[in-house]
């Protein structure tokens, strides 16, 4: 197979277990792109901005 076009193909006739093992196996080839400190950076402004939604919404509430 050569082509994304012939392992899609070929990925649709797999069983549904084989297809999940293939899955798995595929993400384990791609490499993390963030470091944990880049992960951890994402979460925290996550966070603050959920926290600044949380306080709009009761400042609302509260009037």
């Amino acid at each position: 197979m050569s082509t994304v076009a012939e392992i899609k193909e070929a990925f649709i006739r797999l069983p549904e277990r084989e297809k999940m093992q293939l899955a798995r196996w595929m993400q384990t080839q791609i490499p993390d792109r963030l470091s944990d400190d880049e992960m951890m950076a994402i979460a925290a402004e996550g966070a603050r901005a959920l926290d600044r939604r949380e306080a709009r919404y009761a400042s609302r509430k509260a009037r």
